[in-house]
């Protein structure tokens, strides 16, 4: 049996988390969504998601 892979979903209508607060507003602009594809890949996620 093969090891599990994980991926993420990238955010294309904004980061709709819990709450929307001033530490963290929504933003789905090209830069943010880019360094969190990034950041994803440099912790092992191999596959990313657009709805």
């Amino acid at each position: 049996m093969s090891a599990p892979r994980y991926g993420i979903w990238v955010s294309v209508g904004g980061n709709f988390g819990p709450l929307n607060t001033l530490d963290e507003p929504i933003n789905a602009s090209y830069e943010r969504t880019r360094s969190l594809v990034l950041e994803a890949e440099r912790l092992g996620y191999v596959t990313t998601l657009v709805a």
